[in-house]
């Protein structure tokens, strides 16, 4: 799936380990969606809230540790994923968790966000992270027919 631009982005050091945090969304309020990505994958990416206004080209040192602590890391509903163009997307299930016993299964899904890209935000619908592997959401990230561009 092609996007525009890449999004605002900032890299920095914490506890010297080399990190990415993208300006991955903006609500309309102007509130936004940080996401840390590190240069070692074995450490887990983190997400933060941007407070409205701020450009990631202000942050002095101090400010973007201050985010990465303020942020938290994924939960085990939401995973990274990077496409076969290298752009990399947050996957996160939707719906509630009890509905993977079966009660509400068609109220469950998955939406994808491009964090380092300008794209469509993809629905997944019925779809659960502990079913699909990486190269599956891919897949489905680079054919458009049976994926749901969402309103952003």
């Amino acid at each position: 799936m092609t996007g525009g631009g890449a999004r605002p982005r900032r890299s920095g050091r914490i506890d010297g380990a080399a990190w990415t945090l993208y300006d991955a969304a903006r609500a309309p309020s102007g509130v936004g969606l940080g996401y840390f990505v590190c240069d070692d994958s074995g450490m887990g990416d983190r997400r933060a809230a941007l407070p409205a206004g701020l450009a990631l080209a202000d942050l002095d040192d101090d400010a973007f540790r201050a985010l990465w602590e303020a942020g938290r890391p994924l939960t085990s509903t939401e995973r990274r994923v990077v496409d076969d163009s290298g752009a990399i997307w947050l996957a996160q299930g939707v719906g509630p968790v009890w509905a993977e016993r079966g009660s509400a299964a068609g109220t469950t899904g998955l939406r994808l966000r491009c964090i380092s890209a300008q794209c469509p935000v993809v629905e997944l619908n019925g779809a659960t992270l502990s079913e699909m592997s990486d190269a599956e959401l891919s897949a489905r990230l680079g054919a458009p027919e049976g994926v749901v561009p969402s309103s952003d």
